[in-house]
């Protein structure tokens, strides 16, 4: 384990921290883009999948799961380790149809209850052997066939930039070329269903986001969104789903 679980906890128990997590993430153009890439894939496995039972791990102040109730009708659970994200969930989901649990993502305290087990900024944070471990438990709590979705960041394209940016990142994230992605998924249990591409072209989204941000959110925004819909460029990470085997 590179980081080490504890530190990676740590790093999110602190009141501060959970209720300005959105806010200094996702509220710039950059993570407004992979915010949107997230909540449109989970929509449309939602709609398409149709779980009537849905577990979240990691998930914060409920980033995705609030952007979810309008699509989902079953139960859900929402498990994170650290009270203070609870709380933020809590607040801002306000729905009977989901559950809190404080919880460890090694040591998940359900039976195969999940249709669906989602998890974005959690599996990636580990070196390998923690990531079978985390696959393993996940697999467990999934009913035969249920559906996974999580994130996964291309080597290809992160390790240029890790290497010019070093000090800007604060957690370490495993970087793996689409082979080696689908070859821990088999052997963890589960199919690779799909790998939607997010960021493409990632130096040119980061450079309209550091010239362009400050002196126009609102235009880098329109800049990004036209970029990300000119086809081909490898991707900064995807969004994977994946299938447990029965």
């Amino acid at each position: 384990m590179i980081e080490g679980r504890e530190n990676i906890g740590r790093a999110y128990q602190d009141e501060t921290v959970a209720r300005t997590y959105i806010e200094q993430r996702f509220a710039f153009p950059l993570g407004a883009l992979l915010h949107q890439h997230q909540r449109d894939a989970l929509r449309q496995l939602v709609r398409r999948g149709q779980p009537r039972t849905v577990l979240e791990i990691a998930p914060g102040p409920a980033r995705l799961t609030v952007e979810l109730i309008s699509a989902f009708e079953g139960q859900g659970v929402v498990l994170d380790a650290s009270a203070e994200m609870l709380a933020q969930a809590r607040q801002r989901l306000r729905s009977a149809h989901w559950q809190f649990v404080r919880g460890d993502a090694f040591a998940l305290p359900f039976p195969a209850t999940f249709d669906l087990v989602y998890s974005f900024r959690l599996i990636r944070h580990f070196d390998t052997p923690d990531r079978v471990r985390l696959y393993e438990q996940i697999r467990r709590v999934l009913k035969p066939g249920g559906w996974l979705m999580f994130d996964a960041v291309n080597r290809h394209v992160a390790a240029p930039v890790r290497a010019r940016t070093a000090s800007d990142h604060l957690h370490f994230d495993a970087l793996l070329s689409p082979h080696e992605l689908q070859q821990e998924l088999t052997t963890a249990g589960f199919d690779r269903i799909q790998m939607i591409a997010v960021h493409r072209r990632f130096p040119l989204l980061q450079w309209c986001q550091v010239f362009i941000g400050p002196r126009s959110r609102q235009l880098t925004r329109l800049v990004l969104q036209a970029l990300d819909k000119v086809p081909g460029g490898a991707p900064l990470e995807w969004i994977v789903t994946c299938r447990s085997r029965t």
